[in-house]
């Protein structure tokens, strides 16, 4: 067992792709530069080691270099963890066309680019392929999953990991989620979308398929990340209440369940940053009792932020 003062960590490892040690989870943030960099000044020494950051096909070479110009004018010694929407901006995927290597240069651009940023990344690809509302077909999403890792073995591009994120909450039926499954050997990461509270504290609740993700990403062996989080519903303005409601089982829960490796917190007003009012304000910054508490949890040494350790 990892010792945390009085709370307990097994230890488990799965000797996956930037990894952390047994027992560490790493601490990241976004999702806008704006926001990130308020979060950053905010939390002091305990500053997240990745930057969260999205990209769509069929953008890629007009905006990737605007990112990791982004990301560098913060720091440039962070890890990005990049989301690939493998749907242009009318939301029809083109997963068939990818496989069929119609995407070829886009695709090939973002890895050359990306294995130029050398620094570790956590690519997303086709992040949230679960999702009902603008769903993958599970066959398409498969193929041009594969067709994109070959293409990163292909070019050596030994700085990517490969994160396979979906999110439970879209779902009552773990085989539902494990269709869009692409296979072992062209997977890297678990990933999952935290947000609803009842998600990380409704294990004996049978709708709720969270935990059943966390047993399938220990089965494949892959350490699983919390590829996007926030507060929804409760955000930070109830100081002590929010803390107690929402960001205190969040962190009891991760560290209940040694297979998660990673968390990304979203610190956004949902009804500023982004058009979901009834999310409410989670900036972390925004209210002294939160950003107090926030700091002491990723004190403590199981987290690893900016500058902790460096990951193998």
């Amino acid at each position: 067992m990892f010792k945390l003062g009085s709370e307990f960590r097994t230890m488990i490892s799965f000797n996956q792709k930037f990894e952390p040690p047994l027992g560490k989870i790493i601490h990241g943030a976004g999702q806008s530069p704006k926001q990130f960099k308020k979060y950053w000044t905010a939390l002091g020494k305990y500053k997240p080691l990745i930057y969260m950051d999205y990209i769509k096909i069929g953008e890629i070479k007009e905006k990737l270099f605007l990112k990791i110009k982004s990301l560098y004018s913060i720091n440039t010694n962070l890890y990005l963890q990049l989301g690939l929407n493998l749907k242009p901006r009318n939301m029809k995927e083109k997963c068939r066309e990818i496989a069929n290597g119609e995407y070829d240069e886009e695709i090939i651009f973002l890895i050359q680019i990306l294995k130029d940023f050398k620094n570790p990344v956590f690519l997303r690809i086709g992040y949230e392929c679960n999702d009902p509302a603008h769903a993958y077909k599970p066959k398409d999403f498969i193929d041009a999953w594969r067709y994109i890792t070959k293409k990163i073995k292909e070019y050596d591009a030994e700085n990517i990991a490969t994160v396979w994120s979906v999110c439970t909450a879209f779902n009552r039926n773990i085989n539902e989620v494990m269709a869009y499954y692409p296979g072992d050997d062209s997977v890297d990461w678990f990933g999952d979308d935290l947000f609803g509270v009842k998600h990380f504290t409704g294990a004996n609740n049978p709708k709720i398929i969270t935990e059943d993700f966390c047993n399938e990403s220990e089965k494949h062996k892959k350490p699983l990340m919390i590829c996007e989080s926030s507060a929804a519903k409760v955000g930070v303005l109830n100081g002590e209440e929010s803390w107690n409601t929402w960001f205190k089982p969040y962190f009891k829960w991760i560290k209940e369940h040694p297979v998660i490796k990673a968390f990304c917190y979203i610190n956004w007003d949902w009804g500023v940053d982004w058009n979901q009012p009834e999310w409410g304000n989670c900036r972390i910054e925004e209210n002294d009792y939160v950003k107090k508490k926030f700091v002491e949890e990723l004190s403590k040494e199981c987290y690893i932020n900016y500058k902790t350790e460096e990951i193998k």
